[in-house]
């Protein structure tokens, strides 16, 4: 028997290879806790790792890797998902917000180890930073690319699956009630979820179970009994369709299996609901396939394939023919008569309605195909009147148009704007200003940027505050359209969100604010450097964390001075964001307040301290978890040192810890017992197999409880 065919032809040659280099890679991070960056052990770890890399890169010269929390993806195959080091690597970088990694062909060994030490900061300190791809920029790693995570985009993985499954849940239970369920939101993503859903119960080939298919068929039957007769497109036609586009050709066979079933037993409906669904996916089904395959009647069949076989012939005739559409002469000829001087009335927003029954009511002319006529009325009907009227005008500022003609726009654009704002729609108050923007500085408008006044209505003070008011209006969903035609705007609002900034009472609002303030373009670096005299020290602290995000070589200057800053907060920030362009400043700052008496400060400093790669910094650590707590402000800071010493993970530390566990007696009191219990949750996280160790001493302690907690998180 030849052995060779018993291979299979997935596997990939270098992900044996890919396994020692991520290996290699876990150990050379380590190894810059224990050893500075010039020390031999430094230097043979890096030299060792990217003699892996570039045996890797003799095939390709670039390796990606996709990360989740428990595997690496790696040319579109799971790495060994049993393979500690793989294991190590995935759990880490996902840990840091990181999907995906790029090394690049000619990476050097200095640009390694510089992204060794950025591996050191946790997910929050490399947010506030602007984010990796910031950090890899700042710090001149050029071969080495992440992807981040979008956590905007879902909650955690544990979080994820249970609203997956209760989705799935929700979806089954719709249909065998004859209703499309996509959750609460019933939104775009729902409907993609369940479709990655639905996509991996067939990724395996696995057969439905009967109740599913069941399911399925009630509610074809009740689609049908409560759409009988109705040729209309309806929202749930649509949804049900989109489901259908994102399925493999798999999992939407077994849908079609499904429709064929019922339409064979209810023939009367079957051509109303086939036109319905795309005519794509219906011929694809059919194609290729027999009716026997189908398990059809040969009546349903050749319906089917009449149905598909025109529709397809029709779109190939609609895409051979585009000379056969409305001319652009006429259609403009049409726009002129309806925004002519002497009928202004019919735009003006009273009579927005009228215009367009004008429009439709007059004979179309021309070798338009009627299925084309009806689908633009049918557009103009459903669809907002003013939504419809702006794109009209819209269009329009593509072409010369005439002085009068141009007051007449910016008149219904400015109250276009008024009713796009008291009804919540920003994204076409976007369109308003980017295409008024464009039109006016392409030099073809009659006005001048002195004298216009859509730009200038957008930018009042009185308008700029009510769409800030509008997060509290609108539902979060709306926030996204929002945030776009602000920071379409810029710069202008830069004043107004600062004033709301300083005061707003929650940081759910401040976070939201800051994002704004982060975003915004032209001269809002410089009005929030000038805003940095301000006395409120938290309104400080948070343009800090802006500035630290889109940091300004221009702006260093300013930071370094609020160094010395009297609250410990605004030290904190701008300590932070030197520790990317001026290392050594920070660093002398930041000895200073953990050896001060300020606990303020001592507080403020350790949550930074792992940014720091000087040994001073770590036995001043050290010798602040050597004392025991007398309070609980010092209980409080002996926690933060716990918590940035597992963040370090340096190995020294573990006798320190070790001597903190072993405490007991009459002298271990409630203080002493928290801060053992919060050592032994950091060891969880803490790298290296003497942490192991340590928590299966303890597991057979009085602590056993919680080390086997820790001990299952290691795992």
């Amino acid at each position: 028997m030849n052995r060779q065919k018993d291979i299979p032809q997935a596997i990939n040659p270098d992900k044996p290879l890919l396994s020692s280099f991520l290996h290699e890679l876990n150990l050379s991070r380590r190894k810059l806790a224990l050893y500075p960056t010039n020390h031999p052990q430094i230097s043979t770890s890096t030299e060792k790792t990217l003699g892996l890399l570039n045996d890797l890169f003799h095939s390709k010269r670039t390796i990606s890797l996709g990360i989740t929390p428990r595997a690496i993806l790696f040319e579109q195959q799971w790495l060994d998902k049993e393979d500690s080091a793989n294991l190590e690597f995935a759990r880490f970088f996902s840990s840091l917000g990181i999907a995906s990694v790029s090394f690049h062909f000619g990476l050097q060994g200095q640009e390694l180890i510089r992204f060794n030490q950025l591996l050191r900061s946790d997910r929050e300190t490399i947010e506030s930073f602007g984010g990796f791809e910031r950090l890899l920029e700042d710090q001149q790693i050029e071969h080495v690319s992440v992807i981040p995570v979008d956590y905007a985009a879902f909650q955690s993985s544990k979080n994820l699956i249970a609203q997956q499954d209760q989705l799935w849940d929700m979806f089954l239970h719709g249909l065998q009630n004859g209703i499309l369920d996509f959750g609460e939101s019933d939104s775009a993503d729902d409907i993609s979820t369940v479709a990655d859903l639905f996509n991996e119960k067939f990724s395996a080939g696995d057969r439905p179970a009967e109740d599913f298919s069941r399911s399925l068929d009630q509610y074809i039957e009740k689609r049908i009994q409560d759409h009988a007769g109705t040729q209309t497109v309806t929202e749930t036609d649509r949804r049900f369709n989109s489901l259908l586009e994102q399925l493999t050709p798999e999992a939407r066979n077994q849908i079609f299996s499904s429709i064929f079933r019922v339409l064979d037993r209810d023939h009367t409906h079957a051509p109303g609901l086939l036109k319905k669904l795309p005519s794509r996916l219906v011929h694809d089904a059919i194609n290729s396939k027999t009716r026997q395959n189908l398990k059809i009647s040969s009546r349903l069949f050749a319906l089917a394939t009449t149905l598909a076989t025109g529709a397809s012939s029709e779109f190939e005739r609609k895409v051979a023919s585009p000379s056969e559409q409305l001319s652009a002469d006429m259609v403009r000829a049409r726009l002129d008569v309806l925004f002519s001087e002497e009928r202004q009335d019919l735009y003006m927003p009273s009579r927005y309605q009228a215009a367009l029954d004008s429009m439709l009511s007059c004979d179309i002319s021309g070798s338009i195909p009627e299925d084309v006529k009806l689908n633009l009325k049918e557009q103009l009907e459903t669809q907002s009147t003013e939504r419809n009227t702006l794109a009209i005008l819209l269009d329009m500022l593509h072409q010369p148009i005439a002085a009068d003609q141009e007051n007449a726009i910016q008149q219904n654009l400015l109250e276009l704007s008024r009713f796009f704002l008291d009804t919540g729609d920003f994204r076409s108050l976007k369109d308003i200003f980017q295409s008024w923007s464009r039109y006016l500085y392409g030099g073809q408008a009659h006005a001048s940027i002195f004298d216009e006044k859509v730009l200038a209505n957008h930018t009042q003070q009185s308008f700029m505050a009510e769409v800030i008011d509008a997060f509290e209006l609108w539902e979060e969903d709306s926030h996204s359209d929002i945030i776009a035609y602000i920071t379409t705007v810029g710069e202008p609002y830069s004043d107004l969100i600062i004033e709301q900034l300083g005061l707003a009472p929650t940081w759910q609002e401040r976070r939201l604010l800051m994002q704004l303030l982060g975003g915004l373009g032209g001269d809002a670096q410089q009005k929030i450097i000038r805003a940095l005299d301000d006395e409120r020290w938290y309104l400080q602290r948070n343009l800090l964390t802006v500035l630290g995000k889109t940091l300004d070589p221009k702006n260093i200057k300013t930071i370094q001075q609020l160094c010395h800053h009297e609250h410990p907060q605004v030290r904190k920030e701008a300590v932070r964001i030197l520790f990317i362009c001026n290392p050594a400043t920070a660093n002398r700052q930041l000895l200073a307040d953990l050896a001060g008496d300020d606990p303020l400060a001592r507080l403020a400093a350790i949550d930074i301290a792992d940014l720091s790669s000087d040994p001073k910094v770590l036995g001043l650590l050290h010798k602040t978890l050597e004392q025991d707590p007398g309070n609980d402000q010092e209980l409080k800071i002996l926690q933060a040192t716990v918590r940035t010493l597992v963040r370090i993970g340096n190995q020294e530390s573990l006798p320190i810890f070790r001597r903190v566990l072993k405490k007991s007696g009459l002298l271990v009191n409630r203080r002493i017992r928290q801060l053992q219990l919060e050592i032994i949750q950091g060891l969880g996280q803490f790298p290296g197999r003497r942490a192991t160790q340590l928590l299966d001493e303890l597991s057979t302690g009085k602590f056993k409880q919680k080390a086997l907690i820790a001990r299952e998180q290691r795992q």
